[in-house]
């Protein structure tokens, strides 16, 4: 009986050692996901760690549509308590007059060339008073300042159906955005957005009424305003109505109407074969040439000027998108790279990003 009684003491103590150390190495397994390194021990696919949101959390990249994200505790192979578990779905919400694009991280971009309060529907009060600029009929607009950008203290806004701000300087073009609580948008932005109801490539060479999307780039859409030297039309119209020449976003006149700075300055030695060519050049997917061919018109035939290139160029800045009167030269790829950051002229303007 002894020996009996022996052995259960034995079996009892056993099975309590096993509770134990089974409690040890549940108590031991405890994982928390609360800090960056925590976080860091799962996997990520198009997504990523953020520490400036509330406590840290798990992101979509807003580069993607979708993504996962596998944590320490979700890979154990077993069952889990999961406390204090949330989730926040976010979304950059653009400000009015801006839509999103999902390329880049994501980003906002104004959906119309920059204008200022005052540049009224002709027809209305900037019916006559309007010169080569918006600024005449324009009191509380504030100040262009100086090409240079010093003293400038006009906003850029971004409104349909408005005489579009033109003899900007590019610096003064970035000065406007950041007082719109903006910057100036990059070329990776602009060419971002400038598609043409979802299109890049391929498009008709010229672009105006005839293709169906009425960019403001020929004499069929000249908006010829009365003492206006520029003959660009309103954001977003073409003589007849309201163009087709618009993103799948919603972004109008990134096509023609007219020149767009963009934040950047470049640099270029010999850019165009043959080697000497100035002025008019097109890309064929490789490099830029001086005449067109059937590589040439995947991109349009848009075309891009130099300067001419028989001498290193520097710090010149960038016009994109064309001109109300250049045909099928303007288009998404067409680019300017032959003035200096304070030039200004009845034709250059602008449009913001956030």
């Amino acid at each position: 009986m002894k020996k009996l009684i022996d052995m259960l003491n034995k079996k009892s103590l056993f099975v309590v050692l096993i509770v134990f150390l089974f409690a040890t190495f549940v108590l031991a397994s405890v994982l928390i996901d609360n800090s960056e390194s925590d976080f860091d021990l799962g996997d990520y696919n198009n997504t990523l760690y953020n520490s400036s949101v509330g406590s840290g959390a798990v992101q979509l990249n807003l580069s993607y549509n979708n993504g996962t994200y596998t944590s320490q505790i979700f890979d154990t192979g077993s069952n889990v308590t999961l406390n204090n578990l949330s989730w926040e779905y976010q979304r950059i919400q653009c400000p009015e007059g801006m839509v999103y694009i999902n390329k880049l991280n994501g980003y906002c971009i104004d959906k119309y060339e920059a204008s200022t309060p005052g540049c009224e529907v002709v027809g209305e009060n900037c019916a006559t008073a309007q010169t080569d600029y918006c600024t005449a009929c324009t009191p509380d607009s504030g100040d262009f300042g100086t090409t240079s950008g010093v003293g400038t203290t006009t906003v850029a806004y971004s409104e349909a159906n408005v005489a579009p701000l033109v003899k900007v300087s590019q610096l003064q073009a970035r000065q406007m955005c950041a007082n719109a609580g903006k910057h100036l948008c990059t070329s990776e932005e602009w060419l971002g957005a400038a598609n043409l109801n979802g299109n890049y490539y391929n498009l008709p060479t010229t672009l105006s009424a005839s293709s169906g999307y009425y960019c403001v780039v020929d004499s069929n859409t000249y908006c010829n305003y009365a003492g206006n030297l520029n003959k660009a039309c309103n954001t977003s119209q073409y003589s007849s109505g309201t163009s087709n020449c618009v993103s799948a976003e919603g972004v109008y006149d990134m096509v023609g109407n007219v020149w767009e700075w963009t934040n950047e300055t470049v640099s270029y030695t010999k850019p165009c074969e043959p080697v000497g060519t100035s002025g008019i050049c097109y890309w064929n997917g490789t490099n830029f040439i001086n005449t067109t061919t059937s590589a040439t018109a995947v991109f349009g035939n848009d075309y891009v000027y130099f300067l001419s290139n028989s001498v290193a160029r520097s710090g010149y800045a960038v016009l994109r998108g064309g001109i109300w009167y250049y045909g099928a030269l303007a288009g998404p790829f067409s680019a300017a790279l032959n003035l200096g950051p304070t030039a200004a002229g009845s034709y250059f303007g602008f449009r913001c990003c956030s």
